[in-house]
């Protein structure tokens, strides 16, 4: 199993069940967080939300897979700041998800299937993204992390105790930072 980036904040950090804050202008600030959560999502995943690196902010970014034609450099790239779920809509469905500070464990979880989310920009414009695949389920996820939520926490708590041997473990692993396998 591939390492976690040393900068991902693993289950159990206190960081990753807090309310982020939303973001003040700052366009240097918010830019640099940018750029790195774009490093560190690298070829790792498709979303990222900054409490994810330890940034408790209203700050996420999503990587569109559909686009990608089997590179990572291709592909469209969302930047949402304080984003605000505007709507969901469409019947729920399940789908296996993973998450990056989760690693390894891969689990179906019922969600909306579309979502229409307001946000700003890294030029603090506003936007309206809308979409009913996957970019609404990674979005959706990656503002649940913004809500200090898990994908775990969607789970039947059945399902939960049954994992419970592996959480312990993630979060055992991210005490001693995160590079056993």
């Amino acid at each position: 199993m591939r390492s976690a980036h040393p900068g991902l904040r693993l289950y159990g950090d206190p960081v990753l069940r807090r309310r982020a804050a939303p973001v003040v202008a700052d366009a240097a600030k918010t830019g640099a967080l940018l750029d790195s959560m774009w490093r560190i999502l690298g070829e790792a995943g498709v979303g990222l939300a900054a409490p994810q690196i330890g940034h408790s902010v209203r700050v996420l970014v999503v990587h569109d897979p559909r686009e990608d034609e089997g590179r990572r450099s291709g592909g469209k790239r969302y930047e949402l700041i304080n984003p605000e779920l505007v709507e969901s809509f469409g019947e729920r469905q399940s789908f296996e998800e993973g998450c990056l500070s989760f690693p390894g464990l891969y689990v179906r979880v019922w969600r909306p299937r579309g979502v229409v989310v307001s946000y700003e920009d890294r030029t603090g414009r506003r936007h309206e993204l809308r979409d009913d695949g996957l970019v609404a389920r990674i979005v959706r996820h990656e503002l649940d992390h913004l809500d200090g939520k898990l994908f775990i926490d969607r789970l039947p708590r059945w399902r939960r105790l049954l994992l419970a041997p592996r959480l312990l473990g993630i979060r055992r692993r991210g005490r001693r930072g995160g590079d056993e396998g």
